[in-house]
């Protein structure tokens, strides 16, 4: 299966934040089922952004180590999950698709959609306000686990 990953639920993990335990076991078992994973290339960026101010403030980590221990999550994340990328026309369709209050949500599900993603996981379910009938699911990470996974 093709999942896309929306940015909140990698930062969950790879900052450990209250819902790691449940991102976890979501990426132990598409681990166990050989799933291909994509997010997208702004998520990407962000996450470095994140990622890096966490290690600073957080962990307490400068200079060289912190860079080494970033240059590390972020190589990892990459060997985990595939990264996409828009060209205009999808970017354009992100934005211009009125079922998203969020825009940038908008942008997410449409690169879910161009990479023919069966399924998109979020924490931000409620702002993909879609029908049964969309192009990808979008599933909360219990959501997808207890559904998909488990049937």
């Amino acid at each position: 299966m093709r999942i896309f990953l929306d940015t909140n639920v990698i930062l969950e993990y790879f900052t450990i934040r209250e819902r790691f335990e449940t991102v976890k076991k979501l990426f132990d078992c598409l681990h166990k089922r050989h799933d291909t994973l994509f997010m997208s290339v702004g998520g990407f960026y962000t996450m470095i952004f994140i990622i890096d101010k966490v290690l600073k403030k957080e962990v307490g980590l400068r200079g060289d180590t912190r860079l080494r221990a970033l240059r590390d999550i972020m190589e990892r994340i990459l060997r985990t999950i595939s990264v996409a990328e828009h060209d205009s026309a999808s970017l354009l369709q992100g934005i211009s698709d009125t079922r998203f209050k969020d825009i940038e949500d908008g942008c997410q599900y449409e690169l879910a959609r161009k990479t023919s993603c069966e399924s998109l996981i979020t924490f931000n379910i409620d702002d993909f306000d879609l029908n049964e009938n969309a192009t990808v699911q979008v599933y909360h990470p219990d959501e997808f686990i207890e559904k998909v996974i488990r049937g």
